[in-house]
């Protein structure tokens, strides 16, 4: 009742229209009650961090990965003395000494495992006839 008399009484009501007049109680309503209300304040809660796992890395290569990747290397030289050396076996190669760099014995051993098999594939495909189209 109190703010239909106000609305009447006040300036406003002879300069704006019903819409408007309508907005502006709104918004009034609306910032007296945010700037009325209290925030209560987040209780603050200790956070707890678990201690992180370290691993320690390995500090030489297994004696399978060394010995895989001497192998490795040795396919490779016979493949390049044979003149059957193929791309995909010096990129394994690479990648097998990267990864012994890095001290993984696993990829190492992996990588250095696809060489000599490619190694071997490109040394078998001398002994077989050409192919004719």
């Amino acid at each position: 009742m109190t703010i239909k008399l106000f609305l009447k009484n006040s300036a406003i009501s002879s300069v704006c229209d019903a819409n408007l007049r309508k907005r502006f109680l709104w918004g009034g309503l609306l910032a007296a009650f945010l700037c009325g209300c209290a925030v209560q304040e987040v209780p603050k809660i200790p956070v707890v961090v678990a201690p992180e796992i370290v691993i320690p890395k390995p500090i030489a290569l297994s004696a399978e990965a060394d010995a895989a990747l001497q192998a490795a290397e040795q396919s490779v030289v016979e493949a390049r003395v044979k003149r059957a050396l193929w791309t995909a076996a010096i990129e394994e190669l690479k990648r097998a000494r990267a990864a012994a760099q890095e001290m993984d014995s696993i990829a190492t051993m992996r990588h250095a495992r696809e060489s000599i098999a490619l190694c071997e594939l490109s040394i078998a495909q001398l002994s077989k006839p050409p192919v004719k189209w």
